[in-house]
């Protein structure tokens, strides 16, 4: 684990909020409004996927039993503020690159699509801690992971949650809570939605922008 990085995700996003901003004031002020409003978005989403993973990856079992149990984690909250913070980040980035009539639409263009696929990876990220948090919860389990080795850790939660963000189904896994199919089922509904709606029109929106 990458000394000094805080394991909350409160702190962890903090951090990413004030980079962003940072990066992003930056680039307005030397460039554009518009390419300073995507700039800092991709680098806010870029920042808290890259600490989550260097933070939660390495964790064993028993590190993610204890992690995902913490005092300080609120699951329910962070997944509402995650999606909310999401949902008005890619509202941003739309209205941005339609709003944009400046010499710099190409590039504005690129880091914004680029924005899209980081915020869904942020999602992805939220949902595979929360799933860990349901699972060493009480009662303890209701994932099956067909696996006869050590109890899953971080990375099985990311497998989990990412193939459901890209399938919208679980593959070799069997989910037995019923608390773990209502989160399994928003995120699924979510993933469709950002896969099929948002990042179907926002590519379109790119291309009409770089073929404009």
């Amino acid at each position: 684990m990458m000394r000094g990085m805080p394991t909350s995700p409160v702190a962890r996003l903090l951090i990413s909020v004030v980079a962003g901003a940072i990066v992003g004031a930056i680039v307005g002020l030397g460039w554009t409004a518009a390419l300073g409003v995507l700039s800092g978005i991709a680098v806010l989403a870029a920042l808290f996927v890259l600490s989550g993973v260097v933070v939660l990856w390495p964790m064993t079992a028993d590190a993610t039993r204890r992690n995902a149990r913490r005092e300080d984690f609120r699951p329910v909250v962070e997944e509402l503020f995650v999606v909310a913070a999401t949902i008005g980040s890619l509202t941003a980035i739309v209205f941005v690159l339609i709003l944009d009539r400046s010499g710099t639409r190409n590039t504005a263009a690129a880091i914004g699509l680029a924005g899209v696929f980081l915020n869904w990876a942020v999602l992805h990220l939220m949902y595979a801690a929360r799933y860990a948090h349901l699972y060493y919860g009480d009662p303890l389990g209701g994932i099956d992971f067909n696996t006869t080795e050590e109890p899953p850790s971080y990375r099985d939660f990311f497998y989990f949650s990412y193939n459901l963000g890209m399938t919208y189904q679980v593959s070799d896994t069997d989910v037995g809570s019923t608390a773990i199919r209502a989160v399994v089922l928003r995120h699924c509904l979510l993933s469709y939605v950002f896969g099929t709606v948002i990042l179907a029109a926002t590519i379109n929106l790119v291309a009409g922008i770089v073929t404009g």
